[in-house]
């Protein structure tokens, strides 16, 4: 373990092996941090928060910070949790909930380049990929293997489906489908997130049948329902089941349906 001599840390908190924390970096109590973990300089680590193994916190970022919500409660206990192998580069920002004994939720593998923020009670996945001044608003759920653009503007409560990915300066208040591209503008479908089905291992039949089925619902304009049961029985893999299941609980907001000209 290797502890800069100006850095806080708590005796409280639960720092696992080889961890490494810089200079002015504060830990506070009821904090875990996981073996190989590393805070660079200034990082904070608020109470409440664990962080899984091998987790880059880079300098200015705080993970668990109070939610910014309007009369809450700073003794109510919530938190942060993170998988493992996260990089948080510098300040970003992941604020804990506002809900009593409820984590924000962050998977693992995820990249959150500078200065990204993701709001209370939000669910990220896996394997996410933001770049530099992405804005997840509270209650924002992310899937997974998702790619965000520089900029990008996510309201509360919107779901992201898998493999999604946002053109930066992207506004999204409509949850957007697996598998889709967003283009900068507000609430802009611009097509298939192709290369990245390609680079994922979908092989070509799942994605030709992928690209079917946006056809029917995007410019065809049959309901989800209907475009499901002209899918043949054979053809309905997992990736196909999940691209349509996603139509079956929009939310407050309703899904994303309208396609750049």
């Amino acid at each position: 373990m290797n502890i800069h001599p100006t850095a806080i840390v708590s005796p409280d908190a639960e720092l696992g092996e080889s961890v490494t924390v810089g200079p002015f970096a504060i830990i506070e109590e009821g904090t875990k941090i996981g073996n190989g973990c590393r805070i660079d300089a200034q990082g904070q680590i608020r109470k409440g928060t664990t962080l899984g193994d091998n987790c880059e916190v880079g300098s200015g970022a705080i993970i668990g910070a109070n939610p910014q919500f309007a009369g809450f409660d700073p003794s109510i206990p919530s938190g942060v949790k993170a998988g493992a192998n996260n990089i948080f580069r510098e300040y970003v920002t992941i604020h804990r909930s506002f809900q009593e004994n409820v984590d924000t939720l962050v998977g693992d593998g995820n990249y959150l380049m500078t200065g990204t923020h993701v709001g209370h009670d939000s669910v990220v996945g896996d394997g996410n990929t933001t770049a530099n001044n992405v804005m997840f608003a509270g209650h924002v759920d992310i899937g997974n293997y998702c790619f965000f653009g520089g900029g990008t503007g996510i309201h509360q409560f919107i779901r992201i489906g898998d493999y999604v990915m946002a053109q930066g300066l992207s506004g999204l208040s409509q949850d957007i489908p697996p598998f889709c591209m967003t283009a900068a503008g507000v609430n802009i479908i611009s097509g298939l997130n192709i290369i990245g089905m390609r680079r994922a291992g979908f092989d070509p039949p799942t994605r030709t049948r992928i690209k079917q089925a946006f056809a029917m619902i995007y410019q065809k304009k049959i309901p989800a329902n209907e475009a499901f049961q002209e899918i043949p029985e054979e053809d309905r893999s997992e990736a196909i089941r999940s691209f349509f299941a996603f139509f079956e609980s929009p939310g407050k907001k309703g899904i994303c349906l309208k396609l750049k000209k």
